[in-house]
């Protein structure tokens, strides 16, 4: 997929959030955990890149970077990958607190309570910290995570200015070539059209959002497409109501992978696709890494984007803040 600085992004990465949830707990954890799990990281990685993957996409808030850049660190130590441009890696900084799953040591912003210079100087440090965690020269698309601390938080006017103090970092970060692309994670159209506004001397490239057949952000998505910045898709299918056969969504995709031979995954990855979407999954499956990505041999008609188009669900998403509640 090419960016509209000409660089090329893969269509799909792998995700690393290994996150543990109340909803969905790991049995061989304590039994009130609820946070992430880099550990996991490095089994992932290892099949990935065994499979073929060369792509994968992380953040400095998930603790995976260290574990991803240890195992591509032995591959290229090896020989077994020969060059850094062999591997996209996507991260993302700008993190606001969230005392459930951060450790306090590793100094998030504290959004609602710091000056646009204070975010400017913390996400300077935030950028180099996930260059020396993933043990890297330049990383290649960097996001900022989050518009805003949360629903409600903040000053709507404090917001908008640390979003664009933030942003500076990242043009500068570019145009040192730390960076092959920047772009942002969860804006809704007015933070892009605030950027614009404000003064951005470049554009965002990417922007990041959680999309499904339930959560389709049709406003962003297109909103995205017809300003020249790519709209990614993660979490595609968690939260999805995929429970009982009986569901709507469940039927409708079951009927398409039934018809193209195709599972409810791939189904609905290549709805994403036709709506212009890149797409981050994330699995630990070596079975899925590989069977994810093939979804080229066949496409959607109209009719059967239509009827999926028609599962968008206001409330769908597993629970994370939507972009258009964030001030």
């Amino acid at each position: 997929m090419t960016l509209c600085n000409g660089v090329e992004m893969p269509l799909f990465q792998l995700g690393t959030a290994q996150m543990v949830l109340p909803n969905k707990p790991d049995p061989k954890a304590p039994s009130n955990f609820c946070g992430f799990q880099p550990e996991r990281t490095y089994r992932q990685t290892e099949l990935a890149l065994k499979a073929g993957l060369r792509a994968f996409d992380t953040a400095l808030n998930y603790r995976s970077q260290p574990a991803l850049g240890q195992v591509l660190g032995e591959w290229w130590r090896t020989g077994q990958l020969q060059n850094r441009h062999e591997i996209w890696l996507t991260s993302k900084i700008l993190n606001p607190r969230d005392s459930t799953v951060m450790f306090k040591t590793n100094r998030f912003l504290d959004l609602p309570n710091m000056t646009p210079d204070q975010v400017s100087a913390l996400t300077e440090e935030h950028f180099e910290r996930a260059l020396m965690e993933l043990n890297i020269g330049y990383i290649d698309l960097m996001l900022l995570h989050w518009p805003a601390a949360g629903p409600g938080l903040g000053n709507a006017g404090l917001n908008r200015q640390q979003r664009l103090a933030a942003w500076r970092v990242l043009e500068n970060m570019y145009e040192r070539g730390w960076c092959r692309a920047i772009g942002v994670s969860n804006y809704d159209v007015k933070h892009l059209e605030q950027l614009q506004e404000d003064g951005a001397k470049i554009g965002p490239m990417v922007n990041q959002i959680e999309a499904s057949v339930q959560v389709q952000h049709v406003e962003i998505r297109e909103y995205c497409k017809r300003n020249g910045i790519v709209p990614q898709a993660y979490s595609v299918l968690r939260g999805l109501d995929l429970s009982s056969s009986s569901s709507v969504t469940y039927s409708t995709l079951a009927a398409l992978g039934t018809k193209y031979h195709k599972d409810l995954g791939q189904i609905a990855y290549r709805y994403l696709i036709q709506h212009g979407y890149a797409v981050i999954y994330l699995t630990h499956s070596e079975q899925r890494m590989i069977s994810n990505a093939n979804v080229f041999d066949f496409e959607l008609t109209a009719d059967e984007m239509k009827a999926m188009d028609e599962l968008n669900t206001p409330n769908g998403g597993w629970g994370l803040p939507k972009p258009q509640e964030m001030d």
